[in-house]
């Protein structure tokens, strides 16, 4: 299963003039279509007398992929699928942007919008660091303090990064493993630790 992807590394911000108008492009990688909400609001508070803030955003694959876009009051299709458009021809998810625009006095027209969208946003692709990263999982696992050695072990034998211990009764791991080895590990940690591992999904990682 391949579970890469690409994505920024950190959000980016590029602003880009087109005729009198000028547009801003504020990239950034989301891992959930609520990180991708909070970004887009969070855009749109901060530039809340632009004349518009568009946006795109994909998240996900497969069943659980989404892939949303708004044109914010420009004619319809000009602003928000152009954006979604550059996103896709980059091959990008986990992914948002926002498109601002200050109208300058001069309208641009239909196509002068749709090419004025696109282009910032393939200015702000260019300026961002893409990265290939990978789908994970934070995994939970509860185990008797004897078997602790064993399951780190195993942990580190498919790559996964510990992200906490706790001491308690038992000792509970929290790590990040890659999608792809996540049934693995299951099968791994039972037979580690003699079947007393319990092991939960806490949700997606990073």
């Amino acid at each position: 299963m391949n579970d890469s992807f690409r994505t920024p590394g950190a959000p980016v911000r590029v602003r880009v003039p087109v005729g009198a108008c000028r547009f801003i492009a504020s990239l950034a990688p989301a891992a959930s279509e609520a990180e991708a909400r909070a970004f887009i609001n969070g855009v749109s508070r901060e530039f809340s007398d632009a004349t518009h803030n568009a946006y795109a955003y994909r998240v996900g694959r497969g069943d659980f992929a989404l892939a949303r876009s708004s044109d914010d009051g420009e004619p319809a299709g000009t602003a928000g699928p152009p954006m979604l458009g550059v996103l896709e021809k980059h091959s990008l998810t986990q992914v948002v942007v926002v498109g601002t625009r200050y109208f300058g006095g001069v309208k641009l027209g239909v196509g002068g919008l749709v090419r004025a969208y696109r282009s910032c946003v393939e200015e702000g692709v260019k300026a961002a660091r893409i990265e290939t990263r990978h789908f994970c999982h934070l995994l939970r696992i509860q185990v008797p303090y004897k078997h602790v050695g064993s399951i780190l072990r195993e942990i580190e034998g498919v790559k996964g990064t510990v992200k906490s211990i706790q001491y308690g009764s038992q000792v509970t791991v929290t790590a990040l493993i890659r999608e792809k080895y996540a049934s693995l590990l299951a099968e791994r940690l039972k037979v580690a630790s003699r079947g007393q591992a319990r092991i939960s999904r806490e949700g997606p990682g990073r």
